[in-house]
């Protein structure tokens, strides 16, 4: 007989808003103890500016930033869609989380150790894994042939905590539904907005019961379901349109790049020319395929009834852009 399971809902939706309650902490805490491989108490949920979106991400990304017992700063966030800059975005939010915990004149001793925590639900590392680490350590570094040996070699300050940052990303793409470890568990609580009656790793008992989907009032039901439906239209409006906005811009940049490049092949030879003006003409084309991918998805979200204010978010086009639409 098949073990029973509780439906949940989604971590996005406890994030905005049942996770920010003092009550809900022992949710986070279980999350955090699986995946960090320690006790975690949450003390208070902070915000601070890598909360506040550029607008283009409000309908794709939820985050939180948590202070725990040790004073570390932990931000969780979760992520729909891809995005060019996702790494170099993770070391802005927490630089600025580090920035933002001395106050000017302070020691520099004072500033936190931050740790990144990100939940995607697109496939961003090149391996198979599911769950990745990135942070710090301090080796020798050798200028001579002799260094297997000392691979290992990991220093530490005497008596100094190592601040710096660290950032885990779980890519829930690559997650097979295997039940091996506690984290197991609530990455299948993640990806599958689900929680078997068999799971035991800590707290898991409180995300079963607290995001229940069945202990939602009507009001509460009918907000989700809102929620859900806007990102199923969200993330077919995204795909539709980069997929149309890559194909235009592909053949423009195509034919651009063929004229620039017979131009160039007069000039410097027809080999040499062709390939640079199809790289010029390609980039050309991209970006014209971009603003007719920001056209398109503001056509869709119109047709769909959203109101100007979304559309501006989601788009990053102006009100007098989206009028002449």
């Amino acid at each position: 007989m098949a073990n029973k399971a509780v439906k949940v809902v989604r971590f996005d939706w406890a994030i905005k808003y049942i996770l920010r309650n003092k009550a809900n902490f022992d949710v986070l805490e279980g999350l955090l103890s699986a995946l960090l491989k320690e006790d975690i108490t949450v003390v208070e949920l902070l915000e601070s500016e890598s909360n506040k979106e550029r607008d283009e991400y409000k309908f794709n990304r939820v985050d939180l930033l948590v202070k725990d017992s040790k004073n570390r700063r932990i931000i969780i966030e979760l992520q729909n869609a891809s995005e060019t800059d996702f790494m170099e975005r993770l070391i802005w939010g927490a630089s600025k989380v580090i920035s933002q915990s001395i106050d000017k004149g302070q020691k520099y001793v004072n500033i936190v150790k931050v740790i990144s925590i990100s939940i995607v639900y697109f496939n961003i590392m090149s391996g198979s894994h599911y769950i990745y680490k990135a942070y710090t350590d301090i080796r020798p570094e050798y200028y001579d042939d002799v260094i297997m040996v000392r691979e290992n070699e990991v220093i530490q300050w005497y008596g100094k905590e190592n601040k710096f940052p660290e950032y885990y990303i779980l890519d829930l793409t690559n997650y097979k539904n295997e039940l091996k470890t506690d984290i197991d568990e609530w990455i299948y609580m993640l990806k599958n907005s689900e929680v078997k009656e068999e799971f035991k790793s800590k707290n898991i008992d409180k995300a079963r019961e607290k995001l229940n989907e069945l202990k939602m009032t009507v009001g509460e039901m009918k907000k989700y379901e809102r929620y859900m439906m806007n990102q199923v239209v969200l993330r077919d409006q995204m795909q539709t349109a980069n997929t149309k906005g890559f194909n235009e811009g592909k053949a423009a940049g195509r034919a651009v790049g063929r004229a620039e490049g017979e131009i160039k092949g007069k000039e410097e030879g027809r080999a040499e020319g062709k390939i640079e003006g199809k790289i010029e003409g390609l980039a050309i084309g991209i970006e014209e395929g971009r603003k007719a991918e920001k056209i398109q998805v503001a056509k869709n979200m119109i047709d769909k009834g959203f109101d100007i204010e979304t559309i501006k978010i989601v788009t990053c086009l102006s009100d007098k852009e989206i009028e002449e639409i």
